[in-house]
């Protein structure tokens, strides 16, 4: 597995279990899905069943339809996921990735979390990287209009089927691309945000994303790359619904697929029999391990230091 990240043909897909494991330096740890509904309960302050367990996506749909509004969720999400976390360190898995060495190849990389620690850790490492952000939910715009972060730091707005990864004007030999699936916290107050959190959000990602316009997500060159690679899943659970979407909008793409000759690996704590049976259903086998003794021996492999 080390030798085939180092050599970039393993996409990692980042999950909210790796962002967890940053130091917070005193702070709140990032939430989990489950921790983040419980967060959004305590701020409506009564205004929902604070004992409910509820799924993420229906607490947050109740937030901002019920007692609260969209840019009210945003800006809780900007907050927790961006202002608060701009002064805590990348976690381990984050900064293992940014210092894998590919050898000017390109490293292409997914992720459902809105924080910026991937963004934080390759720029402290002085890697190149390109963050691609797409809003799915607006039948208009947005399935077709990808928003890119250039190493450069300019954004600028490409097409879906135009966009190119290996345009060299762009972007730097070595340059990662980072493809944040459930779009970024990181921008305060936009006029449209791009944010899948909600039950109304994924009902607009399905037909966005799943129907006709299905070739734009994700990007047709990225889909291309990832379909010639392995998955590797750090800090995901299958327990988690919304996760399942994404693997079966990838799966549709035959970007992850039973059919493909590859086979994928997850990096889980004491799975459960059960749920590592949902990721061989998947042809996602099951590394049983922690993430941060993960990264330490991936990096000794390379080697690096622990």
């Amino acid at each position: 597995m080390a030798g085939s990240l180092k050599l970039g043909n393993v996409v990692p897909f980042v999950g909210s279990g790796a962002s967890r494991l940053a130091d917070p330096g005193g702070k709140s740890p990032l939430p989990d899905g489950r921790g983040l509904a419980r967060e959004l309960i305590a701020e409506m302050a009564g205004g929902f069943p604070a004992d409910a367990d509820r799924s993420l996506a229906e607490v947050s749909q109740y937030y901002e339809t019920t007692v609260f509004d969209r840019p009210t969720l945003y800006d809780y999400l900007h907050g927790r996921f961006h202002t608060d976390q701009r002064d805590v360190e990348p976690g381990p898995v984050a900064t293992f990735l940014a210092d894998v060495d590919t050898g000017g190849r390109p490293l292409f990389l997914m992720t459902t979390n809105y924080d910026t620690q991937l963004e934080r850790a390759f720029h402290a490492a002085g890697r190149p990287l390109c963050v691609i952000t797409q809003s799915v939910r607006d039948p208009q715009r947005g399935p077709r209009t990808i928003t890119l972060t250039l190493p450069n730091g300019r954004v600028t707005d490409d097409d879906s089927l135009e966009f190119q990864w290996h345009d060299e004007d762009r972007f730097p030999t070595g340059t990662a691309f980072l493809f944040k699936m459930h779009g970024s916290a990181d921008e305060a107050s936009p006029p449209n945000d791009n944010i899948i959190i909600t039950e109304d959000d994924y009902v607009d990602f399905l037909v966005n994303a799943c129907g006709l316009v299905s070739p734009y997500f994700p990007p047709s060159s990225l889909t291309a790359q990832y379909k010639q690679r392995r998955f590797l899943f750090l800090g995901y659970s299958l327990y988690d619904w919304n996760f399942r979407v994404f693997l079966r909008v990838l799966a549709v793409r035959n970007a992850l697929s039973r059919r493909a000759a590859r086979r994928h690996f997850a990096v889980m704590l004491d799975p459960d029999p059960i749920e590592a049976a949902l990721w061989d259903h998947r042809n996602v086998s099951v590394y049983n391990g922690d993430l941060k003794d993960f990264c330490d021996k991936m990096r000794s492999s390379l080697g690096g230091e622990p």
